[in-house]
């Protein structure tokens, strides 16, 4: 692939389809940080403003954020979750919050149900990268605080499931940046919540993963002041 040009070309197009196929194929996870520009167009064989359209172009979709100075972000699979994210925001924060619950809880029963010995390795990974502190390594790998939860829809095994939770988080995440809804649970109590669900989740006990998942999102996100 070399770079002709922009995104009228068909080398520049191939470039945007394999960026996307990275994150619907969940190479790079949400929340992730994707490979630098300079890094990506050795990887393409493309030039660097054929990345940089490419990036563009999937952020104008809402899938990848870039962040000044700190890299470009993984924000959503696909552009379902971008288009659910602008409608979460024309609703009240009480009626979304009640929905995130609801779907929490059913992606927990599920994934106690479905998940691989690979999703437990991952879960428990993104639990341990939480409670000692995520380096920047785990970062990388998309392994933060708020990564298990992506991961445990992804065991869930529903990808329409997923994709409403990836829009209603990034509904949320603009509510957050306001203060409009918080964190009200502290650290200990969100590393013993997941410690929880992670356990029935491995024991393969959907009940008492409902139950573990239903206790964590009662008094996990609240309205803020």
């Amino acid at each position: 692939m070399n770079e002709t040009g922009g995104l009228g070309t068909e080398r520049a197009r191939e470039t945007v389809r394999v960026l996307r196929d990275n994150i619907t194929s969940g190479r790079w996870p949400v929340n992730s940080r994707i490979p630098t520009e300079s890094e990506l167009a050795a990887e393409l064989g493309v030039g660097r403003s054929t990345i940089r359209e490419a990036v563009r172009a999937l952020a104008n979709l809402g899938m990848l954020e870039p962040a000044r100075s700190r890299g470009t972000f993984v924000r959503a699979r696909n552009p379902v979750s971008s288009v659910l994210s602008d409608v979460v925001t024309q609703h009240t924060i009480d009626d979304v919050l009640a929905v995130r619950r609801a779907l929490e809880v059913e992606a927990a029963e599920l994934a106690a149900k479905n998940r691989t010995d690979d999703d437990l390795a991952l879960l428990r990974s993104a639990h341990e990268s939480d409670v000692a502190g995520a380096s920047a390594q785990q970062i990388e790998r998309g392994l933060t605080p708020g990564q298990f939860h992506a991961l445990l829809f992804a065991a869930a095994r529903n990808p329409f499931l997923a994709e409403l939770y990836a829009g209603i988080t990034a509904g949320l995440r603009t509510w957050m940046r306001d203060g409009s809804v918080a964190h009200a649970a502290d650290t200990a109590q969100r590393h013993s919540d997941h410690a929880a669900i992670l356990d029935a989740i491995a024991a393969q006990d959907p009940s008492a993963a409902a139950a573990a998942a239903a206790a964590h999102v009662a008094r996990d996100l609240v309205v803020g002041d």
